[in-house]
């Protein structure tokens, strides 16, 4: 392809890079990765930066993959930097123009690419900031397992929504319908804070949500009921830690507290409902580790803090009730 058709053809099919951070799971790796070369999307890069800390997947990229896909670029850190560092370090990689992060154990629909960019393609004011879809679950096997909760698809055709109203559901049901990092795709340039930090706090575990809801604060959001992306429930997985557990609910706890900071919960009825849910959600799970024995106390401090602003919150509100 000449110069002026390479020109023309990125003109009208931006690039878009997946961004594949890899640790410790070659087994896995290969079927996202197999997901992510094969999509009928044609213009996109795909990059993995592999955390992990041995060599199995560098031995298996360089000797099956690098030769064979142009488009794909392997990148091994010198030392562990941990899921947060290591996606940072992608973004920073990236050439695209728009960006899926895609999960080493997770798996894409083969069109999920093509069907999510004719949304964004189309949108010549480019008011969307965001473009998700239904996302099915799967078990360490690649078997299909049973969606309820936050899994549940919350529309039957393809929508179009408010970016601020769509997030305020969000927030006051506690209600990650969006999904996790492989799920949505989003404009690189729309960034306003780092992926993962939300209001200038890094999220431990909410980081999709955290970067999900500043997309949000600043257009509209597409929903695509098809599925699209499969996420892989196994035993590996950070997100089953008791720490993350608990690190989870006090990510909540700081998005309800400074949403309003983004213009979400807005109206006094949804913020208390989202105020009382995260608060409800923490100590469930705070009462559960102390049972245990398992406390961090850093977590505990902040909660705390956290806690004396959402009484400062109340007490402000009723005197200009």
């Amino acid at each position: 392809m000449d110069n002026n058709k390479t020109k023309y053809f990125n003109s009208i099919n931006p690039l878009v890079s997946i961004l594949i951070p890899a640790y410790n799971r070659p087994h896995y790796l290969k079927i996202a990765l197999k997901s992510a070369l094969n999509q009928t999307y044609k213009n996109i890069e795909v990059i993995i930066c592999d955390d992990s800390t041995n060599n199995e997947v560098e031995i298996m990229i360089k000797k099956k993959y690098l030769n064979k896909y142009k488009n794909l670029k392997y990148y091994k850190n010198e030392k562990n930097l941990g899921q947060f560092e290591n996606d940072l370090k992608l973004l920073e990689l990236a050439s695209g123009e728009y960006i899926n992060f895609l999960m080493d154990d997770d798996v894409f629909a083969i069109n999920k690419i093509e069907k999510m960019m004719k949304y964004f393609m189309n949108d010549k004011g480019k008011q969307i900031k965001l473009v998700t879809s239904h996302r099915e679950i799967i078990n360490k096997e690649g078997k299909k397992l049973f969606n309820k909760g936050e899994l549940t698809k919350i529309y039957s055709k393809d929508v179009i929504l408010d970016g601020i109203n769509f997030g305020n559901y969000v927030l006051a049901n506690n209600f990650n319908c969006i999904g996790e990092p492989t799920t949505a795709i989003f404009r690189k340039k729309d960034l306003i804070e780092p992926f993962g930090i939300f209001y200038g706090r890094k999220y431990i575990c909410n980081v999709d949500l955290a970067t999900w809801l500043n997309l949000l604060s600043q257009g509209k959001i597409v929903y695509i009921s098809e599925t699209l992306s499969y996420f892989r429930i196994h035993e590996e997985q950070q997100l089953n830690s008791n720490k993350m557990k608990l690190s989870g609910a006090l990510d909540y706890v700081h998005q309800v507290l400074t949403a309003r900071e983004k213009g979400f919960l807005k109206d006094k009825i949804q913020y208390q409902k989202a105020a009382s849910n995260c608060l409800k959600n923490f100590h469930k799970i705070l009462r559960t580790f102390k049972n245990k024995g398992l406390i961090d106390q850093s977590i505990i401090n902040e909660f705390n803090n956290y806690y004396e602003q959402f009484k400062e919150n109340k007490v402000n509100n009723r005197n200009k009730a």
